[in-house]
């Protein structure tokens, strides 16, 4: 690590901070704590989660644990099993001071394998809980700093790291120099942000739903007009930008992307839309860039599925109905408990059987039609199932290739309330509604249940307001 540094404590826990946003961390370091908020119910909801799957796999576990929170009694405790060689500990201490800072972790397991260190004829290697499927670029990061603490103090990296995942199976990796490396580089650059330097702005829904600063970081993007306001741009994409000199929104909208060098992940036409996006923002109006040709039909189906992934359960398909020579209605299919996912598919398919030959499907973004294949694999699929999901239009695709809305995100909640389109509950939000089902499940108040209904059949209606917005070329707000 670069520089002197004194009395910094670096804990893995900034690797998932500096991810959401690097600003969670120079706030919480040189901001107002006054302005800083709760962590959402939604995160906070990932985290018990997280605890709770971790407490479910070490039941029955044969591990030594340490169960001090002292980081020093905790670290001795940990030194102590360590050279007795036990087996697996749980929730040991580490930590180790590398050029000036001091390192801290607490590993979920310290894993023991046959080998040569300073305690023997063995070395220890880390092992991660998590709830994801997956190895993360955080948990590799993690993973990295475990091992890099334990080579300072059994004097051996351990090269091969792991995570039991969501469905309890060992991910394997082998830490390579490159992981080294942008570990290292990782550590620096949080390392750069505890010092002091401000990092560049980035908007991006991970902050914006994770992030306790949130408010704050949207709060100075705004006044300062800042480049960051523009939809979906690659990082790096902007720190090029910054480079050539171009810092605001106004600065990309009046700039002569001719005379720019490359920019990296963003080609002249990509450079070209932001440009635009840029414009649209300032002048506050909307931006067709080509005509849009809507596919039509009798019968109009405005679809929307919720899912909980705790769970791992589908539990309400909604859909607004519009036919010719009738009121359009909002029709959906339930699973009250988890256990209920499978019947309430069968319902569904019932329903798909006896549509009309000719209609169409209008969806906002691929999750309806990734959840419609994972349940047909997971139950049944009938041949008219097929026919529905050839019949599904994804509204998103058409929103992001025809239109430019002065908003900073493009879900349909950000669009249609631009639009003018309103949700009954205030709190109204995909997030919102797995804690609102999970309450239903633990409470059996109906009055909630109905929150989950009348949240999903607003989503519907609103998939159908942006049809009829945008099937109308006079429409530019």
């Amino acid at each position: 690590m670069d520089g002197e540094i004194k009395k910094i404590v670096f804990t893995p826990s900034l690797f998932y901070h500096y991810s959401i946003c690097p600003h969670w961390i120079w706030n919480d370091i040189y901001g107002d704590p006054e302005k800083k908020k709760e962590i959402s119910e939604f995160t906070s909801k990932i985290l018990e989660e997280g605890v709770l799957h971790e407490e479910k796999y070490i039941q029955g576990l044969d591990a030594v644990k340490i169960e001090t929170k002292d980081v020093a009694e905790g670290f001795k405790e940990t030194l102590k099993h360590m050279k007795k060689g036990a087996p697996l500990i749980y929730q040991g201490s580490i930590q180790a001071e590398i050029d000036g800072v001091q390192f801290r972790g607490r590993p979920d397991l310290l894993e023991k394998h046959d080998g040569k260190s300073q305690f023997g004829n063995w070395f220890y290697a880390p092992v991660d809980i998590k709830s994801s499927r997956e190895l993360k670029p955080e948990h590799l990061m993690q993973l990295a700093l475990y091992g890099m603490i334990l080579e300072r103090i059994q004097n051996f990296f351990p090269e091969e790291v792991s995570i039991i995942n969501r469905d309890f199976t060992h991910v394997r990796h082998i830490l390579t120099l490159l992981d080294r490396d942008k570990t290292k580089k990782k550590i620096n650059d949080i390392l750069a942000v505890i010092r002091g330097a401000k990092p560049p702005l980035t908007l991006t829904s991970a902050c914006h739903n994770s992030n306790p600063w949130w408010g704050e970081c949207l709060k100075e993007a705004v006044e300062k007009n800042d480049l960051a306001l523009i939809y979906n741009f690659n990082s790096k994409a902007f720190d090029d930008l910054r480079a050539n000199g171009i810092n605001t929104v106004a600065d990309l909208a009046h700039a002569d992307l001719s005379l720019l060098p490359k920019i990296r992940f963003a080609s002249p036409e990509v450079l070209d839309k932001k440009r635009m996006q840029a414009k649209a923002l300032i002048e506050k109006k909307v931006i067709r860039l080509s005509s849009i040709e809507m596919p039509e039909a009798p019968l109009k189906i405005f679809f929307d599925i919720e899912g909980d992934p705790f769970l791992n359960v589908e539990y309400l398909f909604g859909f607004w109905i519009s036919e010719a020579g009738r009121d359009p209605y909002y029709k959906y299919f339930l699973a009250e408990k988890p256990e209920e996912e499978g019947k309430m598919w069968q319902e569904f398919l019932l329903w798909v059987k006896n549509l009309p030959e000719n209609y169409k499907v209008y969806h906002y973004h691929h999750y309806e039609s990734v959840k419609l294949k994972q349940l047909g694999e997971r139950y049944s699929r009938i041949p008219e199932l097929q026919i529905f999901e050839n019949s599904m239009f994804d509204m998103a695709k058409m929103v992001m290739e025809s239109v430019i809305f002065p908003v900073y995100f493009y879900s349909i909640k950000d669009i249609a309330k631009y639009l003018g389109f309103s949700w009954r509950h205030e709190k109204a939000g995909g997030a919102q509604s797995i804690l609102w089902y999970e309450e239903w499940l633990e409470k059996k108040d109906r009055g909630v249940l109905e929150d989950v209904i009348k949240y999903n059949e607003d989503d519907v209606r609103a998939t159908e307001f942006l049809y009829e917005w945008l099937k109308n070329p006079q429409n530019n707000k």
